[in-house]
């Protein structure tokens, strides 16, 4: 069946250098989805570790995916359709020359399109903004935890018995310390994949499993946190900025009037281009917001700002591993407190955890996660260098 969900045959694991190659790319749009992809495959490889425990990048997938969303700026236009209660025949060929300008690079830097875009500042700055935060958090991650699962399987073979020494040595080369600069959670999270591979009880090595996602995602939660923050600020810039980029838009000669009356005429465009930037940023803020507390996995659309009301997988409903113990009590509420995971901050990392850990349990083996994201003619043409027609997120 070729559409996005159906299973495909299994492809040899990323290898680093084939995250490396994706890492360089320098089309924001394209590479998000090359990340999707590698994740989904790394995913897949690394059951052979799990099991029917979903991994780190089996969520990283469907997260990779919904930022791509950002990225494009499609979650603005459905956002802003229903904030501004816009008609449908008048959203639709705004999506349609939306589609033709991401197509065309208006978010890539290295075509002509793209620095255009760069160098005109409009009310939709802020929207520009998220996207190009968002996207380089999605290459901040893949680059180096992205990165550490090729690795991790490439050095670490399924064994019929414990190889100490083979783990250690990956260990190794990953850093001390704490989180942003050091991988000490990496480090603990790769040698629990290891070693529960070894554990005869299926409800302890799903909790390692679990744990060991918690730990991979706390290290990238504290890694993204500037961008997060930066794509939720959004920046109205001076009046004089705006009015005068609008003026050399409107009369490209407009740099060789005298002061007297090229400063007077900046200053009526900016107040104007300011004044419509400041309602833009409002509505912008909220329709940003929404869309980074949205994850949409198959068959379901999660709101990160609502409490998740789905219970624990039956393998996590008893946490009896020390660790983990340990590691729940720094993210769940204390005794006595409704435990409410819904945020209504993101860019709180105490509450992003929150969630998160009761998403990584309440989805640890559910079918659905572990269904391609795209179809073999979408992974065709975006490898190929041309982003696919249609819905990337269907």
């Amino acid at each position: 069946m070729d559409m996005a969900g159906a299973t495909r045959t299994p492809e040899p694991p990323p290898r680093v250098a084939d995250v490396e190659r994706i890492a360089r790319s320098t089309d924001p749009v394209l590479r998000n989805l090359e990340i999707t992809e590698c994740y989904y495959q790394l995913a897949r490889a690394c059951y052979a570790w799990t099991g029917q425990c979903a991994n780190w990048c089996t969520f990283a997938t469907w997260a990779s995916r919904q930022a791509g969303r950002t990225i494009r700026g499609e979650d603005f236009l459905a956002n802003l359709e229903r904030h501004l209660n816009l008609r449908q025949w008048f959203t639709h060929p705004m999506k349609t020359v939306w589609r033709k300008a991401v197509r065309a690079g208006i978010y890539n830097p290295q075509t002509t399109v793209g620095r255009l875009a760069g160098e005109i500042h409009s009310p939709f700055d802020a929207f520009e903004h998220a996207s190009a935060a968002v996207a380089r958090g999605n290459l901040k991650v893949f680059a180096e935890i992205g990165r550490e699962f090729a690795r991790f399987l490439a050095a670490c073979g399924v064994d019929a018995t414990p190889d100490a020494a083979r783990i250690a040595a990956f260990c190794d080369d990953l850093r001390p310390g704490n989180p942003p600069d050091g991988q000490r959670y990496l480090r603990q999270a790769f040698a629990r994949y290891y070693q529960q591979q070894f554990e005869p009880d299926p409800s302890v090595r799903a909790q390692m499993v679990y744990l060991a996602n918690l730990e991979i995602g706390f290290h990238e939660q504290t890694r993204l946190q500037p961008e997060i923050r930066e794509a939720l600020d959004v920046p109205v810039r001076t009046a004089h900025d705006i009015g005068k980029r609008w003026l050399s838009i409107l009369f490209p000669g407009a740099g060789r009037w005298k002061r007297a009356l090229e400063k007077p005429a900046a200053a009526v465009l900016g107040l104007i281009a300011r004044a419509i930037a400041r309602l833009s940023a409002e509505v912008a803020r909220r329709v940003i917001t929404e869309a980074m507390m949205t994850l949409t996995v198959p068959g379901r659309v999660i709101a990160l700002g609502r409490n998740l009301d789905v219970p624990a997988d039956p393998s996590l409903a008893q946490i009896t591993l020390q660790d983990l113990e340990a590691m729940l009590s720094n993210i769940e509420p204390g005794p006595g407190i409704a435990d409410d995971c819904g945020t209504d901050d993101w860019s709180n990392l105490h509450e992003r955890m929150h969630f998160i850990a009761h998403l990584f349990r309440a989805f640890a083996a559910q079918e659905p996660l572990f269904r391609a994201p795209f179809t073999p003619g979408q992974v065709a043409q975006f490898q190929s260098g041309r982003l696919p027609d249609g819905d990337l997120c269907a």
